[in-house]
């Protein structure tokens, strides 16, 4: 069964109505879009259900890649990174909405730049309001910002890098490996997990650096209906 539901924090912001596709096996097709913007993550060994989503006028703009690795307790604190505090706000946002180039909002070329680069900057800045993310860290150069990790728990214990960002002008420096070294200590679980896709082949190979390995993929489509 395919069903629509309503995502009104995505609506607010792409200012139309925005549907997540929650897509059950075996099931039937219920969907009759309506105007606006519908989207959905299906993983690549369910073709059957990709194809019913494509058949409804989806199309694929990203295979996303889920990577996983154990939690290593082992090193000493970093001075350089520390837990965020609501004075961090401003900078991270800023972060967040240059950080990006190959999310699902920046590959789909519908959406625009400065809207993908908005649901970037306002999924980092809900940290702060207590609405997304368990824990973030930031990298401080000085007293510059350069970098912020957001982290949540999952249903499974594994701690998740749902967001992660550096400055530009600081990348190749080891700030993003430096937060998710510091990251580690508050981990529940045995593991750690992140999303990427595979359009960033940059992303991919500094995970598997780290010693990050494949776990799952999915294809991620999208509706303008």
């Amino acid at each position: 069964m395919i069903t629509a539901v309503p995502d009104a924090w995505l609506s607010q912001i792409m200012k139309r109505p925005v549907h997540r596709i929650a897509v059950v096996p075996d099931g039937q097709n219920t969907l009759e879009p309506s105007k606006g913007f519908y989207y959905a993550r299906v993983p690549t060994d369910t073709l059957t259900a990709a194809n019913e989503l494509a058949a409804l006028g989806f199309h694929v703009v990203d295979v996303s890649v889920t990577l996983e690795r154990e939690v290593e307790h082992d090193g000493a604190p970093d001075s350089r990174i520390r837990a965020a505090v609501p004075s961090d706000r401003e900078a991270v946002m800023a972060l967040a909405r240059g950080g990006f180039r190959y999310s699902r909002f920046h590959l789909d070329e519908r959406i625009g730049r400065p809207t993908a680069d908005e649901v970037k900057a306002r999924w980092a800045g809900n940290f702060f309001d207590g609405k997304r993310g368990d824990h973030m860290l930031v990298a401080q150069s000085g007293s510059t910002v350069v970098g912020f990790l957001q982290l949540l728990h999952a249903p499974d214990d594994a701690l998740v890098i749902d967001l992660i960002a550096v400055a530009e002008s600081e990348r190749g420096r080891g700030w993003g490996k430096a937060m998710i070294r510091a990251a580690q200590p508050l981990a529940r679980g045995s593991r750690l997990r992140v999303g990427t896709q595979v359009a960033n082949v940059e992303s991919l190979r500094f995970y598997e650096n780290l010693g990050f390995r494949t776990a799952a993929s999915s294809y991620v489509m999208h509706l303008h209906a």
